[in-house]
């Protein structure tokens, strides 16, 4: 009996795989595989990206951007062209940021003020939004030589080109020079744009220069192609005299919309972005940097790189791709 329980037992170890000590064998990637380094990102191209910055000298406050603003807007005034576009959106002026900083009719009226002492002294011809807006810029910004008007004619009153045509071109003796018009914007059962075109259409007949600010002359309402095509070709007759735009994107969890970047366009330097280097590990880029009436008058400049720049606009996917490549820039700058 012992014998046949040895003899199971030596079977069974028999059948047994004995343990055995495993081998890590390190593994050596191809060198075709091996993660290269792009150029793009260098030390050298983020120190060529920050120096660049430099030399443009950002705006890092309201003053600056309405300094800049003038200086750009009368240059584009010196050179040829008569339709100029001006797009002048800190804090407390744009739409997109209003969530954070709502929008402030006093900044409204220093880019209005500002613009007037950069026009050349002529007779200059101020259209706002309404009459009552008209009466009220009137009320405050008492300049030699401007007078203000409504574009739009009263609630329900419908259009009056007749009228809008007396309102631009005035009397022989106050035959403007410059059109001013500011914050036209389309909405839904009111199409602003034709009473600014009809607007262009007097300022022309009496030899004067237009100038929009803040327009807004996107189509709301479906449109025929006929009529589409004509509002495009309309807009697309306005040259840029400036441009400025914070580049910005949400804080979470707050919600609070903070500085990446922004967007400027003047004469002397046509399209360009940049990029905020951060200066913590987290982004502090608050908007009320920019002064006036948010109270972060001590805020520190902030350090930007430049991201991307040519004479053409880009669209909003294209300045987004960009973007990214200068937030890249700015984390090889961070990490050195």
């Amino acid at each position: 009996m012992r014998s046949i329980v040895l003899l199971i037992v030596s079977s069974v170890q028999a059948w047994t795989p004995s343990p055995r000590r495993r081998r890590c064998t390190l593994l050596n990637a191809h060198p075709a595989f091996k993660q290269k380094v792009d150029a793009r990102y260098s030390l050298e191209a983020a120190v060529e990206a920050g120096e660049a910055a430099q030399r443009a000298v950002i705006p890092q406050s309201f003053d600056d951007v309405l300094d800049e603003m003038g200086a750009s807007v009368n240059a584009a005034l010196d050179s040829t062209g008569d339709l100029f576009l001006v797009e002048c959106l800190p804090p407390g002026l744009n739409p997109d940021l209003e969530g954070t900083c709502p929008y402030d009719p006093s900044r409204e009226l220093a880019v209005v003020q500002a613009l007037l002492f950069a026009i050349p002294r002529r007779v200059i011809r101020v259209a706002c939004p309404s009459a009552g807006d008209a009466a009220m810029a009137a009320r405050a910004l008492d300049i030699e030589g401007c007078s203000f008007c409504g574009l739009s004619s009263a609630p329900g009153a419908g259009k009056d080109p007749a009228g809008l045509v007396k309102r631009i071109s005035g009397s022989a003796p106050e035959t403007p020079g410059c059109v001013l018009i500011v914050r036209p914007r389309n909405s839904v059962g009111d199409p602003v744009i034709e009473d600014v075109m009809t607007c262009v259409e007097a300022a022309g007949g009496v030899g004067a220069s237009v100038i929009l600010l803040n327009c807004d002359l996107s189509e709301k309402v479906a449109l025929g192609i006929h009529q589409k095509d004509r509002w495009a070709s309309f807009v697309r007759s306005f040259s840029p005299a400036y441009h400025f735009s914070n580049w910005c994107a949400y804080e979470r969890p707050s919600g609070r919309q903070v500085e990446r970047g922004l967007v400027r366009y003047t004469h002397e330097r046509q399209w360009e972005g940049f990029h905020a280097i951060p200066q913590l590990d987290s982004f502090n880029g608050d908007l009320r940097r920019y002064g006036r009436p948010f109270g972060a008058e001590s805020a520190p400049p902030m350090p930007f790189l430049r991201a991307c720049g040519g004479p053409e606009r880009l669209s909003r996917d294209a300045l987004a791709v960009e973007m990214k490549h200068g937030a890249k820039l700015a984390k090889v700058l961070r990490a050195a």
